[in-house]
């Protein structure tokens, strides 16, 4: 094998000989130079060969123990925990029963057997690990610790006494920080290396992984590797002859270093240069020089992903070595011979130097991404071997690189695109189309009840679902026009002829896969044609229309139109403008009053919320709540309108005026945000406000979502002193079976039953019954959107006991009502004295007879029934008829024609009859405060049969009422 020094030296003899010393000399600087760049290069190459080997064993590690935690978390049942007080807002170990610690204990014990079955697979396929554990936090259990294996010689993995939590004292630095750093950094983290005291004080690298659920802390995860697995490929690197490859840390303590000790600290000028080292990235395109032990020496030096430093280094001697002696030689020849064959020595120069041209290009190819260059040359000599290194290495980070797109890119579960690579492929085939001019269309795919599928099948059964879909898709798709997104939701493009029949025969094959247990599909279309925006825009609005059919249990699909653009641009506004609409007070609370039934006085104000925007004018709380809702922005909108209700209660109580109770709506999303009972409590306490007067209005839809949390914030609420309100109750979410397990203070009839009342018949009849039950529930009732006379006077029959809506009045603004006020022209607000006794009252519903026998529990049989009947009320001087069905009235006109039953008369006004049989039974009532039966003659010889029972006595007024109900009447002759 000839070197090149041998070649160098020939090219000068015959350089020499020829007579060209100068061009020799020049020549030779040349060289130099290209030495120079080319040992930058190898060194460059070198280092990120190397990096990359690192960095590659390191996310084998981080990917291993990821996995793990990723199944760990998933397979937290956050309801237990919380249930079991062991996470959650109330989630301390100190005030749990024994029982519910017992079964966080017992849940606990099955949770680490499954997570120990999936981390054992995970270690016994990941390189060099010789531990893996699970570390329970002692709060969450203090008889489960987790586990905990090592690796014990050749016979694999051994079960070891799982790391007590409890036991590790945090001060213990140099064998607790495994435990304490991930959990004060709160993020997976790499700590190390570090003697592992529980492996004989073998140097460890470790990963760990913190563990939280519900916002509390469950435990640590990781993995321990000798630190020697991961500096093995240190020790093979070696540059010239004396060069070396070494690891530092962030601190610049050494790692590695053939000379130093682990932990050790550079001194002298080494220890100068460390410091400069710590305080940048890389070298960038030139090597480092530095002085240590007298002599000089040259380093490149890169930070890898974790924070070490790793470094290249060769005394400078030894890599200007060659040069050097290079140069001696040809001076030698160019004083000792001189011959002159000046095309022979271009010929020959222009023949050796050519391998080293073409390997110098290559490099920079190679340093440039381009993977494809060729490396041909076959020499014996060292330009040979460095071209094979250069290939070696070439072909090396290729198939990294190709290895690494192909993670990058693809779905590890379907094999499909992810959504990254997407968007590239998609934008080429959009243009593609296009180009053939043809409509590009959109899809967006999600799977209905895919959450409720794994439970019921399992994670595996999901999975092979998902996978049987993507197989599905690719049958009416091009692959790389089809993507998973993550999780049941895919994403495809393709061209808009033909895209009917598609998705209906997608349809109709889905009911097929998976022997039958197919979910339904909700597709959202964006035609290109609409408006060509950016593909990932083209997505968000194809999942925009695909969330329409959200509710739909049947497959189908929808395309994106101009007005759901509009709601889109709308959703953007009211978001960007959401801060400055409460700066500003855009965002106004107005106050709808509730009316009592029994007196038709002000009993409760509902606070609704009004964006009057300066340039969009007033916006209905539909079209910003759920736009808040969806964006998590509605508990600080919420508990703005709490402020601004106690505000105003605050104003009203200086102002001397009547105040009602107020009451505020809460959506399922405050609840988690915050720890909304307390919040609420907080505000309200410290405006100085009593807690009854307050009332929280929840929908029915929000207790649905969560029943057994929910609950809990409800009975909260109601402990506090706070009513609470069931809202829009019968809006299509009813559960009855809620009424039975949570107990509300009033339900608040949904709109929709008044909005329908003049055109159903249903409507009445199921409103009947609904206010039938919530008095027998001892629930008051209130009715939305009271609009006609006709309205209000059927809700009075019925026993609704609260009304609100436009017949009454609109809501209107906290100035309005002090407006009002001071001018006399409200409704008026009751006497809180008396609500009781017109409580009672609003609760008789004309059209049962239950409401005359109920206060013994007695039920009349054998009577006609929707009777004739009416409330009185009497002082013991007059009668007045205060409420009255229709077939009361009817019967008042055809039996006593000179009585005005809207007026009050005197009792003896009914004596010139036979008697005064009603008269007496109305006392009685009264007096005795049982029912009254009675019989009475009318003149045509008629005989009335009715029953009369005492209600309730106004405490203020003295005034009594008593139900009347006209059981049956005899014509006269006819026996009776």
């Amino acid at each position: 094998m000839h070197s090149i020094r041998f070649k160098i030296i020939a090219i000068t003899v015959f350089a020499i000989l020829m007579g060209i010393l100068s061009v020799t000399l020049a020549s030779s600087g040349a060289i130099h130079r290209e030495n120079a760049r080319t040992t930058v290069r190898m060194m460059q190459l070198l280092g990120r060969d190397t990096q990359n080997s690192v960095e590659e064993y390191l996310q084998s590690i981080e990917q291993a123990v990821e996995m793990a935690a990723n199944f760990a978390y998933d397979s937290l049942d956050s309801v237990t925990l919380v249930e079991n007080g062991a996470a959650g807002t109330h989630g301390r170990r100190s005030g749990r029963s024994a029982e519910q610690t017992a079964a966080v204990d017992a849940y606990l014990a099955d949770y680490c057997a499954a997570v120990r079955e999936t981390f054992s697979s995970v270690a016994g396929h990941t390189r060099g690990v010789v531990t893996y554990y699970y570390c329970i936090d002692t709060t969450i259990s203090e008889t489960e610790h987790g586990f905990f294996y090592s690796r014990v010689g050749k016979t694999g993995f051994v079960r070891q006494p799982p790391l007590v939590a409890g036991e590790l004292d945090p001060e213990d630095i140099e064998h607790t920080t495994w435990y304490y750093t991930p959990i004060e950094r709160g993020r997976p983290s790499w700590v190390g290396p570090y003697p592992a005291y529980f492996l004989g004080e073998l140097w460890t690298y470790s990963y760990l992984v913190p563990i939280y659920k519900a916002g509390t802390l469950i435990g640590v995860m990781g993995m321990d590797i000798p630190f020697e697995t991961l500096t093995e490929q240190l020790r093979e690197i070696k540059v010239y002859d004396s060069g070396y490859a070494c690891l530092f840390s962030e601190n610049g303590e050494v790692l590695y270093h053939p000379m130093l000790e682990i932990g050790s600290m550079p001194e002298g000028d080494a220890e100068a240069f460390a410091q400069e080292v710590l305080g940048r990235s890389d070298s960038g395109d030139e090597l480092s020089r530095y002085e240590s032990d007298g002599e000089t020496w040259l380093m490149y030096f890169t930070t890898l992903s974790n924070g070490m430093k790793l470094t290249i280094t060769a005394p400078e001697r030894e890599i200007t070595a060659s040069w050097t002696r290079m140069m001696r030689n040809i001076l030698i020849a160019a004083v000792s011979i001189v011959t002159v064959f000046f095309v022979v020595l271009l010929l020959v120069m222009r023949i050796l130097t050519s391998p080293l041209q073409r390997l110098t290009a290559a490099s920079r190819r190679l340093a440039d991404g381009d993977y494809d260059v060729k490396l041909d040359y076959r020499g014996q000599d060292e330009v040979g071997m460095l071209t094979a290194a250069f290939s070696q290495m070439r072909d090396r980070i290729r198939a990294y690189i190709e290895d690494l797109n192909h993670r990058v890119c693809t779905d590890a579960l379907t094999e499909l695109p992810n959504i990254k690579c997407f968007f590239k492929l998609a934008e080429a085939e959009r243009a593609r189309l296009r180009e053939a001019g043809r409509h590009p269309v959109l899809l967006y795919f999600n799977l209905n009840g895919m959450k409720y599928y794994n439970r019921q099948y399992g994670f595996e059964e999901g999975d092979r679902l998902l996978q049987s879909f993507a197989a599905l898709l690719t049958r009416y798709f091009e692959p790389d026009c089809l993507s998973r997104f993550g999780l049941d939701h895919f994403a495809a493009i393709s061209e808009e002829a033909g895209l009917d029949e598609r998705l209906r025969a997608i349809f109709e094959e889905c009911r097929t896969l998976e022997e039958g247990r197919m979910l339904s599909v909700r597709v959202g279309v964006y035609r290109d044609e609409m408006e060509q925006v950016q593909v990932n825009n083209a997505c968000d609005r194809a999942k925009y229309a695909c969330d329409r059919l959200r509710g739909s249990h049947t497959s189908g699909y929808c395309v994106f139109d101009q007005e759901m653009l509009k709601l889109i641009q709308n959703t953007r506004y009211i978001i960007d403008n959401f801060d400055r609409a409460m700066r500003e007070h855009w965002i106004q609370v107005y106050y709808q009053p509730i009316i009592r039934a029994a007196n038709g006085r002000v009993c409760d104000e509902e606070a609704l919320s009004r964006w009057v925007d300066p340039g969009r004018g007033v916006l209905p709380p539909s079209d910003y709540i759920p736009i808040l809702e969806n964006s998590k922005l509605i508990c600080t909108h919420d508990l703005y309108v709490l402020d601004q209700v106690l505000k105003k209660l605050q104003a009203q109580k200086r102002a001397g005026f009547q105040d009602v109770p107020q009451s505020l709506n809460l959506s399922r999303m405050d609840f988690d945000a915050c720890d909304m009972v307390t919040e609420v409590c907080k505000r309200v306490d410290a405006a100085g406000i009593p807690h009854e007067k307050l009332s929280i209005e929840i929908t029915e839809s929000v207790i649905g979502s969560d029943f057994e949390f929910m609950k809990e914030q409800v009975r909260r609420f109601r402990d506090l002193g706070f009513p609470v309100w069931m809202d829009d109750f019968g809006s299509g979410y009813s559960a009855l079976d809620v009424l039975q397990d949570i107990r509300f203070d009033l339900l608040k009839l949904d709109m929709r039953f008044m909005q329908r009342f003049e055109v159903s018949n249903e409507s009445p009849i199921i409103l009947t019954e609904i206010i039938r039950m919530a008095i027998a529930l001892g629930v008051d009732t209130v009715a939305e959107g009271v609009e006609t006379r006709e309205q209000a006077d059927f809700l009075r029959e019925v026993g609704c006991t609260k009304q609100q809506g436009y017949y009454y009045c609109k809501p209107i603004s906290a100035e309005e009502i002090a407006e009002r006020y001071r001018t006399g022209k409200q409704i008026g607000f009751e006497n809180l004295k008396e609500a009781d006794y017109y409580t009672a009252l609003g609760k008789l519903n004309l059209y049962d007879l239950d409401s005359i026998a109920s206060d013994s529990g007695e039920k009349l049989t054998n009577f006609f029934d929707t009777l004739p009947m009416a409330v009185i009320e009497s002082d013991g001087e007059g009668i007045q008829i205060i409420r009255c069905n229709r077939s009361y009235r009817e019967f008042m006109q055809r039996a006593f024609r000179e009585v005005d039953i809207t007026k009050s008369f005197e009792v003896s006004a009914l004596k010139h009859y036979k008697g005064d049989p009603f008269a007496r039974a109305v006392i009685q009532c009264e007096e005795e405060g049982a029912r009254q039966f009675i019989r009475e003659t009318l003149p045509n010889g008629a005989v009335i049969h009715a029953l009369i029972r005492h209600v309730a006595s106004n405490p203020v007024t003295g005034v009594y009422a008593c139900i009347v109900a006209v059981l049956a009447v005899t014509d006269a002759g006819k026996p009776e």
